[in-house]
């Protein structure tokens, strides 16, 4: 009786052990299993951020290239706001573009004006550009010009004529009717046609591990400016002097977009010559 006594009892402990070993494998795997939901959880957060940013910062920088579709051009193309002024610049001094921060919170939403505005050309050497007047007037402040009460995107527009040769078909971009086999270059009833390019970039510098200081002082002012339109290469001679590039560097989310149109004058006949 005392044998089969101490033998019950160490069969016992024996099985008290096992349960023990199961109960730390069970732990160990929801352990597993919850760190792996906590990360899976963290990589869908994050793509959802990613998606909401990019969205944010593409129909802000869309939001300047609307207004300018469903602007009255005899406005726009005075000479005291920024396209008129631009057209202006480029017949005599060619190769600058035309900066300003589109802010529709405020009346003036910065087409309308050159007020705001800041005319900047590329440097000879180095990799920024040069401010030809309106200082920083141009330039938008990270932490107040924002596009809308959210305060969350700030957006920057830049005008220039392009100088280089359209890429485009030729002749796609003249009005209907030209018979070009005659030789005839426009019509009568038009004076001239100048094409307008028009860049906006729209941006999120709070997503950035950049301090807002910083990413301004190093893309947006004065003294570090940078030229916004990437396409003419009278004006970006490469990426390095880009504001999307500066901003790329400084892990700022942005969103660029760059549109052209076709600038054309006309001569209407409103009253019969006289007999």
């Amino acid at each position: 009786m005392r044998s089969s006594y101490r033998i019950n009892n160490k069969i016992m402990k024996h099985q008290q052990g096992a349960t023990l070993i199961i109960v730390m494998i069970i732990l160990l795997i929801i352990v597993v299993v919850g760190i792996l939901a906590i990360r899976v959880a963290l990589v869908s957060l994050r793509v959802a951020t990613n998606s909401q940013v990019n969205q944010l910062n593409f129909q802000s920088s869309d939001t300047p290239l609307a207004w300018f579709n469903n602007a009255d051009p005899t406005t726009i193309t005075d000479f005291d706001n920024v396209i008129g002024a631009a057209l202006k610049e480029n017949e005599s001094n060619p190769g600058g573009e035309y900066i300003f921060c589109y802010k529709p919170v405020s009346s003036a939403v910065g087409f309308a004006q050159t007020v705001d505005a800041s005319l900047i050309r590329k440097a000879d050497s180095g990799n920024n550009a040069t401010v030809d007047t309106g200082g920083v007037a141009g330039f938008c402040n990270l932490s107040r010009d924002f596009g809308s009460n959210r305060q969350a995107v700030v957006t920057q527009v830049a005008v220039s004529i392009p100088t280089d040769t359209s890429n485009t078909t030729p002749g796609s971009s003249l009005p209907r009717g030209i018979n070009v086999s005659e030789g005839t270059q426009l019509p009568k009833s038009m004076t001239s046609t100048q094409r307008i390019r028009v860049t906006t970039t729209a941006m999120l510098p709070a997503y950035s591990a950049s301090s807002i200081s910083s990413i301004q002082q190093a893309c947006l002012s004065s003294s570090t400016a940078k030229i916004s339109d990437d396409l003419t290469a009278t004006l970006g001679a490469g990426s390095e002097y880009t504001l999307g590039k500066c901003l790329s560097d400084n892990g700022v989310p942005f969103s660029s977009q760059v549109q052209e149109f076709n600038y054309l004058n006309q001569l209407t006949e409103v009253t019969a010559p006289g007999s």
